[in-house]
């Protein structure tokens, strides 16, 4: 009988190749480019996901025990898939959450001691000192986080280091350690009034799509800052840029969409308070580096006891 196949769907380095074939001595181990039509009955593992599969495809994965998810959030998986009682699903949640963080401070640092404009200003050899009223420190100002896993967790952390009060919005309000005050997601709109700088890390689900609409915006005080790295799929893309045209607050950064790369024809464009970045908050230099342990250990958890030890993914909450 043939080796049931682990499928590789990312590179990987040689050194993580040949443990992958230590730990797994009795499986065959093929990359995406490598494995037919043909295989796909005998898959039994699979790191990454291709979007290439089509739905035919996808009835053929028969075999198909567990997806190790190169990425934090899963809702860009198949619905055959997420709801197939046989497949289990782990992700890398955790592995971001410094550079996310470091993504957040400086979008809103380099907004409150004006470097955008300051770069804006050399562009066109003017020098410029903005107004003293123009400015913000972080100091002693309300950072509201909705969702309090690792991100969530380090971006308070962080803002404590900056004396900042930190505020946490989860499901049901449960005390997560860096948050001040923790508040569940029904009872949080009296906390958005106050808030000066809202962050949402929030994945997509039925729950959180169109989270964040033109009530939700409604309700923000004229100086805040919003901040989205979670799933574009939370944003109301027409309500936030009717908001932020009207001035109704600040301004935004939006590092993630409904369809990206985000359309030429999209009004966010062209919207001067806002800022977009290409879903690029989570990158590090050495991806592969941080994510392996985690599907190491997962590995050797599955050969030796056949069960997974780490970032398993909830399938009724979609993360």
């Amino acid at each position: 009988m043939d080796k049931a196949i682990i499928l590789l769907n990312t590179k990987f380095k040689h050194l993580q190749i040949e443990e992958i074939e230590r730990i797994a001595s009795d499986y065959q181990i093929k990359f995406q480019d490598e494995v037919s039509k043909a295989d796909f009955e005998k898959v039994e593992i699979m790191y990454g996901w291709n979007k290439a599969y089509t739905p035919e495809d996808l009835t053929k994965f028969t075999q198909l025990k567990w997806i190790q998810a190169a990425s934090a959030g899963v809702d860009y998986l198949p619905k055959e898939i997420t709801q197939n009682p046989q497949v289990q699903i782990t992700n890398m949640s955790g592995v971001h959450a410094v550079p996310i963080t470091e993504s957040v401070f400086g979008y809103l640092l380099a907004t409150g001691r004006q470097l955008f404009t300051s770069q804006m200003n050399q562009a066109t050899f003017q020098w410029i000192r903005p107004a003293h009223e123009s400015y913000f420190s972080l100091k002693e100002k309300t950072l509201l986080i909705y969702g309090t896993g690792n991100i969530g967790q380090e971006i308070a952390r962080i803002g404590q280091a900056f004396n900042m009060k930190t505020i946490g919005i989860n499901t049901n309000g449960r005390s997560i350690e860096y948050f001040e005050e923790s508040l569940s997601m029904s009872d949080s709109l009296a906390a958005v009034e106050k808030a000066d700088f809202i962050v949402s890390t929030l994945p997509a689900t039925d729950q959180t799509h169109h989270y964040f609409n033109i009530e939700w915006f409604s309700h923000l005080k004229s100086t805040a800052l919003f901040v989205n790295i979670g799933r574009g799929q939370t944003v109301d893309e027409e309500a936030i840029a009717s908001a932020l045209t009207k001035g109704q607050f600040a301004g935004a950064y939006l590092d993630v969409f409904h369809t990206e790369p985000l359309p030429e024809t999209s009004k966010l464009w062209q919207i001067d308070n806002l800022l977009i970045t290409p879903h690029i908050t989570g990158h590090i230099a050495h991806f592969a580096n941080e994510t392996f342990p985690i599907f190491k250990q997962n590995l050797e958890s599955y050969i030796n006891t056949g069960k997974l030890s780490r970032n398993i993914v909830a399938k009724n909450k979609g993360y």
